[in-house]
């Protein structure tokens, strides 16, 4: 991983100093040309004759108030390794900006420094906040980019990350990665400012190192991250945190016992033992009890490799179906970061059911009549719907624990994490979570939290509801079975695609019991993250695994 490092830098010599140190050999400023001129970002902490420079580029150049520029400057200007990068915040007051373009900027500006050999960089930000103070836009800004320094630094690490069979493979033979980036420099102008930058850094190292996690997991192949080996790298990624326990379960019976519809959709994979279920579950309780104001249940979707099952996936729809573990790979990825900020307002138990669904003799098929943890008759409608299956009874495990007296006393909140559907990503769009509650989390504004907190840290989430018609279309017409799991059509090709799952775990869960009629309600959230889970790359290569929503639960529960 890389580390961020906040330094204080009080004028140009401390700049000079630097650079000969060998701490830095690259000076990347990140500013916004509608509120900050490049040569006043840096002002402070370089030479007239740099400013001077930077003025000159950017009368010369049109395209550098919109794209990346690299300036190579003398030896006598006295930055870090002669080399200055301008990467500007294209638009800020326009109707649609969000700090995500400050995390744009940075993006661009690691990208750029490390084709330039760039491997130790110091990086300057203007200040958005005290650019605009007192003017038109000033309470705007203040709103929408008061995290503006945290988007810059989860963008720089983002560009920094190396996948782990990248990193493993570049280990085997005693190579280091490309381009490696090993520490970020972070300048300060002042003591106040490097302390607010120091606690700022600490959140985004703590988050990242959730975010590294989730990509781990999710991003690496189906048989590197088969479920059991996914099970064994949580384990050591946790190993040594004295305030996360962990619990593995791969026993066959008790999966079979305890979780029966998971157990079905692992029913095939069973003839590979490399391919074995199992159930991993991360608690976190608070290190002061009394403060506690919230129970956080979060079940993780870990579908190892989906190939649809009996419903096999055709057409090429197969591929990129090892990233299908992603909900489960955030779910861990949060508790690494709830492990490094401990929290006192909340517990977090964190469980993450780890599946492949293989096809074969032993398939799972529709027409089945399978019977929940829950005591609910399901009729399988489609293999292929098998997110649901998995994450169904680990759902109503943790609620029956949060109805336990250990939980019952203070107000709980469920979760279940998943790329589920391809529809939520027709609803939503690349680049965003969906979310949507039952009533009771309705009730306590769930939703429009994380939708708060995502945009303010640039991990965005869109709001959705659940229906009277998701619940309706699930009905059965037969005394064989209480509930339908699913259509046979693919969720982009159904009406209201991405919600009606959730009925389906609310009411084979046993939470139709829990609504805002009852005497014990209970909030419960459903993430479809398949939106957001990756992002586009060129090529043939898969898609990017983002990290996603790490930060934006980070924002809204830590």
């Amino acid at each position: 991983m890389t580390t961020i490092v906040p330094v204080l830098l009080s004028g140009p010599d401390a700049l000079a100093a630097l650079g000969t140190s060998a701490d830095a050999d690259g000076l990347l400023v990140i500013y916004s040309p509608s509120t900050t001129s490049a040569s006043s970002a840096i002002a402070s902490i370089t030479s007239p004759a740099v400013h001077a420079s930077v003025t000159a580029h950017l009368a010369a150049d049109a395209a550098s108030s919109s794209s990346v520029s690299l300036l190579v400057l003398p030896a006598s200007a006295g930055v870090p390794g002669n080399r200055l990068l301008l990467s500007p915040v294209v638009s800020l007051l326009g109707d649609t900006d969000d700090v995500r373009r400050y995390t744009d900027a940075a993006r661009a500006a690691l990208v750029r420094a490390k084709k330039a050999g760039i491997t130790r960089p110091l990086v300057v930000m203007d200040d958005p906040l005290a650019a605009t103070r007192g003017g038109p836009h000033a309470a705007r800004i203040a709103r929408d980019f008061a995290q503006y320094a945290e988007a810059v630094l989860l963008g720089l690490l983002t560009e920094t990350y190396v996948p782990l069979q990248a990193r493993e493979h570049f280990a085997n033979v005693g190579r280091q990665p490309p381009a490696a980036i090993s520490t970020i420099r972070m300048a300060a102008s002042d003591a106040a400012a490097l302390q607010t930058l120091t606690r700022v850094c600490d959140w985004v190292a703590a988050v990242d190192a959730g975010r590294c996690i989730a990509r781990d997991v999710g991003g690496a192949d189906p048989e590197r991250m088969a479920p059991l080996r996914c099970a064994e790298y949580i384990q050591q990624a946790f190993a040594g945190v004295d305030n996360v326990s962990v619990t593995v379960v791969t026993d066959l019976a008790t999966i079979k016992k305890e979780y029966p519809l998971l157990d079905a959709v692992a029913r095939c994979s069973l003839a590979v033992k490399a391919h074995w279920p199992a159930v991993v579950r991360l608690e976190y309780h608070s290190a002061e009890p009394s403060k506690v104001k919230e129970n956080l249940f979060f079940i993780g979707k870990g579908v190892t490799y989906d190939t649809g099952g009996a419903d096999v996936k055709t057409d090429g729809h197969m591929r990129g179906m090892s990233r299908d573990k992603c909900g489960a790979a955030s779910c861990a990825g949060f508790m690494k970061t709830v492990s490094m900020l401990k929290p006192t307002g909340v517990n977090v138990v964190a469980t993450l059911g780890f599946v492949r669904n293989s096809i074969g003799a032993g398939s799972y098929v529709s027409d089945e009549i399978l019977l929940s943890r829950a005591g609910v008759r399901v009729l399988v409608g489609n293999t292929d719907a098998e997110g649901r299956m998995v994450m169904c009874d680990l759902l109503a495990e943790s609620k029956e624990r949060a109805l336990t007296p250990k939980y019952a006393s203070i107000p709980s909140r469920l979760f279940t994490v998943a790329t589920l559907t391809g529809h939520a990503v027709l609803a939503v769009g690349e680049g965003y979570t969906a979310s949507l509650d039952n009533g009771p989390a309705r009730e306590s504004g769930v939703t429009p939290r994380l939708v708060q907190a995502g945009h303010k840290c640039g991990d965005p989430f869109e709001m959705s509801t659940l229906r009277r018609e998701d619940y309706d279309m699930l009905q059965p017409t037969s005394e064989n079975e209480d509930v339908c799991q699913a259509n046979s059509k693919p969720s982009s090709q159904t009406s209201r695609g991405h919600q009606y799952p959730m009925a389906f775990l609310a009411i084979a869960s046993g939470l139709t019991s829990h609504g805002l009629d009852s005497q014990h309600p209970i909030a419960y959230t459903h993430v479809d993250i398949a939106g957001s889970a990756e992002e586009p790359v060129s090529g043939l290569s898969l898609m990017r695994v983002t990290g996603s929503p790490v930060a934006a639960f980070t924002a809204a529960f830590c």
